[in-house]
């Protein structure tokens, strides 16, 4: 065979395999353009709306009256939190069916009680719920863990957290920030200090699975370092998100049986 030829006909395959991978990247970058898009744009896929004080809540199913019931007791709970700005509009979206939680809370997941979108709208996104008597479904239809402290108003409240914390410290905190902290500030607030130090203290170190995040998938292990640094400690916010101390330190000292002086 002429090695000119053979030459050409691998440069000819190289171009097609190029031309192929490039068109590839090309609609990928489409589909996800299309899927910000899409996502960031929730309003025309939530036939029923209410407004109340500064929060406008959109869903898929009629809205109870019961709604401002909830809504103010997510108002008390966000009083715990320096960051929340009362006449900063709040857009909370109900997604009773759960395809919706998915595609809109961006993590692709049913799974989970709520998300926030940080990086681009800040608008939250709450499962399946029965706002009448202020609790979520779970998506096995178990009881919920801790339910006395976590009503649907806890869910609602956490997720805005999300939201004032991305305002306040940037919208790539989920990246720069360990996830004790912008977990377990979430989870302070969301309580409402419904939250007792010393006996949470207790069982993280006696070793609990209920303040192990890894075994129980709750946040108490993380509000407990968070409540350490702002309630015993005396740190502020902006405090702890410019130096997050190490978590094993925060660990270690937690452990101790001594009480936890405020500086």
């Amino acid at each position: 065979m002429n090695p000119t030829i053979r030459i050409a006909t691998s440069t000819s395959a190289s171009r097609r395999v190029f031309t192929f991978l490039r068109t590839g990247v090309a609609g990928l970058l489409v589909l996800a353009l299309a899927y910000v898009l899409a996502a960031s744009f929730p309003k025309p896929m939530f036939g029923y709306r209410v407004d109340y004080q500064n929060y406008q809540v959109w869903s898929d199913q009629p809205i109870p009256d019961e709604i401002s019931h909830v809504l103010d007791d997510v108002t008390r709970r966000l009083r715990t939190s320096s960051l929340h700005d009362r006449d900063t509009p709040v857009e909370i979206f109900f997604c009773n069916e759960s395809w919706r939680l998915g595609f809109f809370g961006r993590s692709f997941s049913t799974q989970m009680g709520g998300a926030a979108d940080t990086w681009l709208t800040r608008q939250v996104f709450i499962r399946a719920s029965d706002i009448a008597s202020n609790r979520i479904h779970t998506p096995t239809g178990r009881p919920l863990a801790d339910a006395a402290q976590r009503p649907l108003s806890y869910y609602i409240a956490h997720e805005i957290t999300h939201s004032d914390t991305s305002r306040r410290f940037g919208r790539t905190i989920m990246l720069r920030y360990p996830q004790w902290l912008v977990e377990g500030y979430a989870d302070y607030v969301g309580k409402g200090g419904d939250f007792d130090f010393e006996e949470n203290r207790a069982l993280f170190a006696a070793g609990a699975a209920a303040l192990d995040h890894d075994r129980s998938g709750l946040y108490r292990e993380f509000h407990l370092k968070v409540a350490y640094l702002l309630d015993k400690k005396g740190w502020t916010l902006e405090q702890v998100f410019a130096n997050p101390p190490d978590e094993s330190e925060l660990d270690a000292r937690l452990r101790m049986e001594i009480a936890f002086p405020a500086d």
